[in-house]
């Protein structure tokens, strides 16, 4: 929590520490897709445009056929016919219909014409003209009929036998129907076969896949054995070997980080123990009972020059001590100290950070003011060190840079159901900005505000960015929020940053959001 600058604040802003779900994403990023939608849709539109096809195919071939067949029927029917001609040439010419009771609308229709198209017999549903004047022998398309036109045995005589086009376009229709209507039918279970033999077939991908999703967050153990296809099986083996490199990694960089520790804190401390020594015999050796020191040690001035190096030389090597205490922190945080999935009671670590940061002198009162509301016991999923470590960053901040005598507010208090943590800008760990994060029911809100003056957008946005300080004269090293971003996102607890307090013109605030398991 570095002190701001003192500029004038115009609102309340606050931002959002936290990892971005993979939603949407920035501009030029493709939207998430599914593989089995895509494969259900591509064979089966694939499957349905081969089945127009068909159909059309199907179609076309059984227009053709009705067709031959009726022209067949139509050839036969002028055929016998024959006897019409004979005797109409008993009886004379003239203008005769035929006698012939159950006429349709879709019956043949047919005449008997001299070989200049006069009319010499017609059934009744037929014209009282010629269908083709002259005849020429033949298939003819009229306005209303499907004509053949056949030579009679007898000279001068011609046999037209007509077919109404209603009664051929009809039939069409309803071969074309009846034969393509099953291939029409067939696509809805023909889509609901492929959507069950993809879904069969992904079956072991989506079992990869939820597996492979249980990794991460201290969970590295490999894949175990599964029944997967060849295709899938290698995916398995390099995810394995991944997790094996990257376990590997990071216990190399957990045990760097320790061994650093000690190796940096030892030399450093024994450095500082020395110099206060020191500090301390000059001390005994300028004092006003000491006798027989050498001329030029013996001024007050020359004590005084002493202690002011020596002090100047111990406030350095605390200063030194502090970023080399920072920096480890920071490489145990990346190194993944808080991916440890153990429950604790996180309100003893709370406790103990807090008596240790806040040890006031006998006739002060301490500074920071704890509210645990209701909660007697605060069950968190997470690394206990590395909780003590992110408390400690955030609470040291508070208090180093809240304004003399004033005190460092800690609380505890439930999320509602659904509920925004961000509602200006937000970024998360790796420095990017994000959307505001939606919690759920079950969170409980660790909130630590102090009396800082309210902080610039452009400051508040950049803060816990390592080596990011505001205007503030307090020592620091601009490492403490880094440390406890980097943490808090290890740990999935979503942290933001509001300045001013929301609902106040000043003041710092950090909330962290935990998903309770017990309280």
């Amino acid at each position: 929590m570095t002190q701001p600058d003192h500029s004038p604040s115009t609102g309340f802003h606050q931002v959002s520490l936290t990892p971005k779900s993979n939603q949407s994403g920035p501009q030029g990023t493709t939207q998430p897709w599914r593989l089995s939608t895509r494969l259900v849709r591509g064979v089966t539109g694939v499957v349905i445009g081969c089945l127009a096809i068909v159909s059309l195919m199907t179609g076309a071939f059984t227009r053709f056929e009705i067709t031959e067949r009726l022209d067949d029927s139509l050839q036969e029917v002028a055929e016998r016919l024959q006897f019409a001609v004979l005797v109409l040439n008993q009886q004379g010419n003239g203008h005769d219909v035929a006698h012939l009771s159950n006429i349709m609308p879709t019956s043949l229709a047919y005449q008997i014409t001299d070989n200049m198209g006069h009319v010499l017999l017609r059934s009744p549903n037929a014209p009282d003209y010629g269908f083709v004047t002259p005849p020429h022998a033949g298939f003819f398309n009229q306005q209303r009929f499907r004509v053949y036109i056949m030579p009679a045995a007898q000279p001068d005589r011609f046999i037209l036998v007509g077919e109404p086009r209603m009664h051929r376009a009809q039939a069409t229709q309803r071969a074309i129907l009846i034969a393509v209507l099953p291939i029409l039918g067939a696509i809805p279970c023909i889509w609901l076969l492929v959507v069950w033999i993809v879904r069969r077939s992904l079956r072991p991908l989506v079992q990869l896949q939820g597996e492979i999703q249980e990794r991460g967050s201290g969970n590295l153990n490999p894949v175990p054995a599964l029944d997967l296809p060849i295709e899938l099986s290698t995916i398995q083996s390099a995810v394995n070997l991944l997790l094996n490199r990257l376990h590997k990694a990071l216990a190399a960089e957990r045990a760097f980080a320790a061994n650093a520790a000690h190796e940096l804190r030892n030399p450093i401390a024994a450095l500082l123990a020395q110099a206060q020594m020191l500090r301390s015999t000059l001390a005994d050796q300028f004092s006003d009972n000491g006798t027989d020191y050498p001329p030029a040690a013996r001024t007050t001035h020359n004590a005084t020059d002493a202690r002011h190096r020596l002090d100047a030389m111990i406030s350095q090597i605390q200063r030194l001590s502090r970023i080399v205490e920072k920096l480890l922190q920071l490489s145990r945080a990346v190194a993944g100290t808080g991916l440890r999935r153990d429950i604790f009671d996180l309100l003893p670590v709370l406790h103990v950070v807090a008596d240790e940061l806040d040890r006031p002198q006998s006739n002060a009162s301490p500074r920071l003011m704890i509210d645990t509301a209701a909660y007697t016991h605060f069950m968190v999923e997470g690394d206990m060190d590395a909780a003590g470590i992110l408390l400690r960053n955030v609470l040291e901040n508070a208090l180093r840079h809240s304004p003399d005598g004033s005190g460092v507010r800690v609380n505890l208090a439930p999320i509602s159901a659904t509920s925004n943590t961000a509602h200006g800008v937000s970024a998360p760990s790796n420095g990017t900005v994000s959307d505001a994060v939606t919690v759920k029911s079950t969170s409980v809100a660790l909130t630590i505000e102090n009396e800082a003056a309210a902080l610039p957008p452009a400051t508040l946005a950049r803060l816990a960015d390592p080596f990011v300080r505001g205007a503030s004269q307090a020592e620091g090293s601009g490492l403490g929020l880094a440390i406890a971003r980097t943490i808090a996102g290890h740990m999935n607890v979503p942290l933001s940053l509001s300045s001013p307090i929301p609902g106040q013109k000043s003041g710092f605030q950090v909330k962290l959001l935990f998903n309770t398991l017990s309280s």
